[in-house]
């Protein structure tokens, strides 16, 4: 079990500050609504493989506003005022963080049934005066088949001096659909938080409702398998995604091949290209037969070649690495402030990743390396990347190497208490806390990485060129969705 302290809010501000110099990081935030439980706030923070859950009650929803000395818990509070009725002082200073429009007297996630009537919510201006500077705003429509999201950039002709990014336009409600008896299996729907990490939504699913459930061997080295072939094939995506943006088409076209033979391998293994119902609370849904273990071997000897082919095109072309060296710089000082996550923490000199730090499945028992690098742009985030796909697979290799028959799914029983899932996705730590009284979620809440690093986004602009913007964003290649829920 974990450590929970009750903290009152005239004393969280002080609490959390100092936590933070003790090296801990906030990794979840969120209000949880009174009825079978307490109304207040839950705080979970963790230093490598320890956790520690903080929980504040409220008597009243309004009190002083925490992210002016905890700039970490700036995305929390505006989603806590927005969601869930919580009200900071100077809280009419905050843009919409979810959704473009509001109940009165009400927020999304009350028990009670909301109104009809709906107040939109406009989206402010930067607030920046001054001669010759301007406002441009971008989306949400946007060419292609991208999510929709509303950036706002204030620039002196081409550099930007200010970014605000404001999301909401994929709310689907997820967090209120999870409630609910823990009988019920949820798995298909948390596979649609972010469809390309469907197995690592799953995965901290299975891990918030499991508990201290053993789970077998055969499953956990398949769970493992799972997770690292969503993460070559996202980060091969990436990769092309950046060639694709500095206009250099051939190794854009490589990569793109080279996820979809990953993509076709996940058809095959898994019935699915996006591994969706594969896990389940337990262990995992379906076995792989000797001939697809084979398969995945044999694809996977070819991904180091291909990845370092793919990274030796791009470094030979000067027109690229003119675009991507000192572009979109993630200082290591606001990665850490800021709690980035991820590849995006990892380039800037970071070290975390909670595969080492608190390992589960089968990561305890299978050696990698983390990959970090220190100057934090573009090409330091593609060079992370491509250092974890070799990685991955030889996580791959050694689960293939270690793997016997074996069950593959045990009963879980959920116990009342704070439920926790942390993985390492392929974009950071994700994490989904689950409270649950009497056999029922009463409260979910799910923290994408995208959550936490369209902060980081808007930290590495400024100072680039507005041409800059769709490269620096697709080095960080956010889920808009996985924001939004």
């Amino acid at each position: 079990m974990n450590p929970e302290f009750v903290v009152p809010i005239d004393r969280l501000q002080e609490r959390l500050q100092l936590k933070l110099i003790d090296g801990y990081g906030i990794m979840c935030m969120y209000a949880v609504e009174e009825g079978k439980m307490s109304r207040g706030i839950r705080t979970v923070l963790r230093r490598d493989a320890e956790i520690l859950s903080l929980f504040t009650p409220l008597e009243s929803d309004t009190y002083d506003m925490i992210h002016t000395e905890v700039p970490q818990t700036r995305p929390y509070e505006r989603e806590m005022h927005e969601m869930s009725g919580l009200n900071p002082h100077m809280a009419e200073h905050y843009g919409p963080q979810r959704l473009q429009w509001a109940y009165k007297d009400a927020y999304p996630l009350q028990k009670a049934s909301l109104p009809e009537e709906r107040v939109f919510r406009p989206i402010p201006d930067n607030r920046m005066e001054g001669d010759g500077i301007f406002e441009i705003p971008v989306g949400p429509v946007h060419a292609g088949i991208i999510e929709p999201g509303h950036f706002r950039f204030s620039v002196a002709g081409e550099p930007i001096l200010k970014l605000r990014t404001h999301m909401g336009y994929t709310y689907r409600g997820i967090e209120k659909l999870m409630e609910g008896f823990t009988e019920t299996d949820r798995t298909r729907i948390i596979e649609r938080v972010s469809g390309d990490t469907a197995v690592a939504n799953a995965l901290a699913y299975a891990h918030a409702m499991e508990g201290e459930t053993e789970v077998p061997e055969r499953a956990r080295l398949l769970r493992t398998i799972f997770a690292e072939l969503e993460r070559i094939y996202c980060h091969f995506g990436d990769i092309g995604g950046i060639a694709q943006d500095t206009g250099f088409s051939v190794p854009a076209a490589y990569a793109a091949g080279i996820k979809e033979k990953i993509l076709r391998l996940n058809e095959i293994i898994g019935g699915h290209r996006f591994l969706m119902g594969t896990i389940v609370p337990g262990g995992v849904r379906r076995d792989i037969s000797d001939d697809s273990l084979r398969e995945i071997q044999n694809r996977i000897l070819k991904v180091s070649f291909d990845i370092e082919e793919l990274v030796g095109m791009m470094e030979g072309s000067s027109f690229l690495m003119d675009r991507v060296e000192t572009t979109g710089v993630l200082t290591h000082k606001d990665a850490v402030e800021y709690r980035a996550l991820g590849p995006a923490a990892r380039a800037s000199g970071v070290k975390t990743d909670v595969r080492k730090e608190r390992p589960y499945d089968a990561y305890g028992d299978v050696g990698f390396r983390v990959f970090t690098r220190e100057k934090g742009d573009v090409y330091s985030r593609m060079l992370v990347k491509a250092g974890e796909i070799v990685e991955s697979t030889s996580i791959i290799n050694q689960c293939l190497d270690q793997i016997r028959p074996g069950p593959l799914r045990t009963e879980v029983r959920t116990a009342d208490g704070l439920g926790l899932g942390i993985v390492e996705a392929p974009r950071g730590e994700l994490v989904h806390c689950a409270e649950i009284t009497e056999g029922e979620i009463w409260r979910y809440r799910i923290r994408d990485p995208s959550f936490i690093n369209w902060l980081a986004l808007e930290r590495a602009l400024p100072g680039n060129i507005v041409a800059d913007f769709p490269l620096v964003n697709k080095s960080f290649n956010l889920s808009y969705s996985g924001n939004d829920l």
